[in-house]
């Protein structure tokens, strides 16, 4: 009888780590099918918002009115800077943020190619982009990229002189615990005493709107080159890797 009770104690000992590993099992198991299901639900949205943006857009080439159709085209980009969010997000498999510096860059590439080059009319245009590594969280990253929306075809339509290129450039810098994002262009610059606040325009109240909603604020200046239009925003922290790219 002695010599059982080590042998009855290794047994339930065995069990013991059994059911553990079972359970540890069972929760990761568990996670997964959740990770999938989230990526699943961010690739089903952005499907959905492309294929808004896209009947926005193409009801937008039937319409005979310049006016309703310059804001149907404007609605289907609002929706197609927000698809790309989720889209980013489905890719990436990570529901916590999304790299900003990569999104800006599609999200620029993706204007370049599509209504700034259907709107050119031969006209010749560069946008480059230069941003700080940075993760933000995926709501800041939707209403951002309305405002960068904005600000790019804003300049595209107004920030260029006759007879020169359109040249937009699209920074994002962290400084002293804040993201200030920018659009600058290569047009005649703002008259003098443009305030920005007191643009009625639906694009312009959209972006005073979006960085108040992120306790930030909106702005406008002329530069050497013509005008600067940004936001600036307190940063927030998501897992933050700042480095130049």
């Amino acid at each position: 009888m002695a010599n059982s009770a080590p042998s009855v104690k290794v047994v339930t000992d065995n069990l013991g780590l059994e059911d553990l590993r079972a359970v540890i099992a069972a929760k990761d198991e568990e996670l997964r099918q959740k990770d999938l299901m989230m990526r699943e639900v961010n690739h089903r949205v952005a499907n959905s918002l492309q294929l808004a943006s896209s009947i926005l857009r193409m009801q937008a080439y039937q319409e005979p009115d310049e006016h309703t159709r310059d804001q149907l085209e404007k609605a289907g980009l609002r929706i197609s800077s927000i698809q790309h969010v989720h889209d980013r997000l489905y890719r990436s498999g990570d529901m916590r943020g999304v790299e900003f510096a990569l999104y800006l860059r599609e999200l620029c590439n993706d204007l370049s190619t599509s209504v700034l080059q259907e709107e050119s009319g031969g006209r010749k245009f560069d946008v480059s982009v230069e941003c700080d590594r940075i993760r933000l969280p995926t709501d800041y990253v939707s209403k951002l990229g309305l405002v960068v929306n904005e600000f790019v075809t804003n300049a595209f339509k107004h920030g260029t002189k006759p007879g020169k290129p359109c040249e937009i450039r699209v920074r994002g810098a962290v400084v002293g615990g804040k993201l200030n994002l920018s659009v600058a262009d290569s047009g005649a610059g703002l008259p003098e005493g443009f305030d920005i606040a007191r643009i009625k325009g639906l694009g312009m109240r959209l972006v005073r709107f979006v960085a108040g909603s992120l306790s930030g604020e909106a702005g406008a200046m002329n530069n050497d080159r013509g005008a600067t239009f940004y936001v600036e925003i307190p940063l927030p922290v998501v897992e933050p890797d700042i480095k130049a790219v």
